[in-house]
């Protein structure tokens, strides 16, 4: 299988985002979900969260995952930690896995574009339709890039490509709109932010620098420089806010 960006980028993280895993680990200890019950990790990324699900909490879990390189990944994982009896990798989109293996006792989604299926991309209407995949009772942990403000035309437009972002605010409001209750809310430290996107970068900068004639190497190349401008430009109007919240 080809190298791609994500899988070079994202390979030596647990956690495929701005976030780190102590902190999620922290927000799903407060579920008190017994061990057996049921998690879907949408757009599971790296697998290392998919992983302490099934590790730390005795959670049977579901990590879906469309990219293929990704997949490998996650079960490359799992198969590593000895959880690979409890983490499924599920290769499809979320729409589909979602119809098919709902309801969840709790349902991740951290970063993940279009988790409740292509075209649903404003908050209210992503959770509505995940709340509605859960049990009740029932949890949804949150994770995605927030607004602080209000931010320059071309950043919405570049960074509305993969979705539709909220501000903190609006992240809460949709949530309460869609009957979820606010059990946490709090936003990822800045070296968090430093941290995952400054690594992702140098992991990808290394492989580039020792893998010049890769056939891939020009698509990767052209994959970082745009993420580094995004993000570096994007950084005093985005931040990472990482929520709980509890379907009754």
């Amino acid at each position: 299988m080809p190298p791609t960006y994500h899988s070079i980028a994202y390979a030596g993280f647990e956690v495929a985002n701005p976030v780190t895993l102590d902190a999620i680990s922290a927000l799903v200890a407060r579920t008190a979900l017994p061990a057996g019950a049921t998690a879907l990790d949408i757009g599971a990324g790296a697998g290392g969260v998919s992983v302490a699900l099934a590790r730390d909490f005795g959670l049977n879990v579901q990590a879906i995952e469309r990219y293929p390189d990704m997949a490998e990944m996650i079960r490359d994982r799992a198969q590593a930690s000895g959880v690979s009896d409890r983490v499924a990798v599920v290769a499809e989109g979320s729409a589909t896995a979602l119809d098919r293996l709902a309801p969840a006792d709790l349902i991740v989604a951290l970063g993940s574009t279009e988790p409740a299926g292509p075209g649903i991309r404003s908050a209210a209407a992503i959770f509505m339709v995940l709340a509605d995949r859960l049990a009740s009772p029932g949890w949804l942990l949150w994770g995605d890039l927030t607004w602080k403000g209000e931010p320059p035309a071309p950043l919405r437009q570049v960074i509305g490509a993969t979705g539709d972002y909220a501000t903190h605010e609006g992240w809460l409001a949709a949530a309460e709109a869609a009957g979820l209750e606010v059990v946490s809310a709090e936003i990822a430290p800045d070296a968090d932010w430093d941290a995952f996107f400054g690594g992702a970068d140098a992991r990808v900068r290394d492989w580039l620098d020792a893998n010049p004639d890769h056939p891939s190497a020009p698509s990767i190349r052209q994959r970082a420089d745009l993420s580094k401008a995004t993000f570096d430009f994007g950084r005093p109007y985005l931040s990472f806010g990482l929520y709980l919240f509890r379907k009754t």
